[in-house]
């Protein structure tokens, strides 16, 4: 699949093989595989990345594919964006999950650390990084916020929606691991007097993609 936007030529590859899980188990398995498959299809089994003379691999989230780009491309930076590091992402579970968790935590730090240089989304991510991959130690990401365009004019009304009212955001994915439920109940929490001057907007989206907003007043 291949897309032109006017600005990037999007190519959609490796994603038709394996599924993004199993049953809904066995989730970064699946992930690593897909990678994995991904830069085999593109590098050994066709010359489609190779003619494209790419002078950098920007990869994020998922490290498993740097070492084999490192190893096609020997003359090509690679730049690592970590979002959080995934050892931290997983729900802990019992004996024999943590198991199952070793050498997937092994080879996220090893991979990573393969990467000519490494950047995290903010100071925070760049802490826990640390802690994460004590092995990696001699690494010191750079921090490279998300960009938002703030050139872009705003068309819309500029008077506040609540005024003199103190706004607690939270914009997140809507799942699990995002822990919605600790904002909300920590406005709940507040004293009644002052949640009657306060207002906890929770913005984001689903898995599937589509943009919610609620509002707690």
């Amino acid at each position: 699949m291949r897309h032109h936007t006017g600005t990037l030529d999007v190519r959609v590859r490796g994603d038709n093989l394996i599924p993004p899980s199993i049953n809904g188990r066995f989730s970064i398995l699946c992930a690593i595989l897909r990678q994995l498959h991904l830069v085999l299809q593109i590098c050994l089994f066709t010359h489609e990345l190779a003619d494209l003379k790419p002078t950098l691999f920007f990869v994020d989230q998922l490290s498993a594919g740097v070492p084999l780009l490192r190893v096609y491309f020997v003359d090509t930076r690679v730049l690592f964006y970590c979002h959080f590091p995934d050892k931290l992402l997983v729900q802990r579970g019992g004996l024999l999950k943590s198991l199952y968790r070793v050498p997937f935590d092994w080879l996220e730090s090893w991979t990573t650390g393969a990467s000519d240089a490494i950047v995290v989304n903010s100071k925070f991510t760049r802490g826990v990084f640390a802690k994460a991959f004590p092995g990696l130690k001699y690494r010191n990401p750079a921090v490279v916020y998300p960009c938002v365009d703030v050139e872009e004019s705003y068309t819309g009304s500029k008077e506040p929606i609540w005024p003199a009212k103190k706004v607690f955001l939270s914009i997140n994915r809507f799942e699990r691991k995002k822990d919605i439920g600790l904002a909300i109940k920590a406005f709940a929490g507040l004293s009644e007097q002052t949640k009657k001057q306060a207002r906890l907007v929770i913005a984001g989206k689903s898995s599937s993609e589509h943009k919610h907003i609620t509002r707690r007043h």
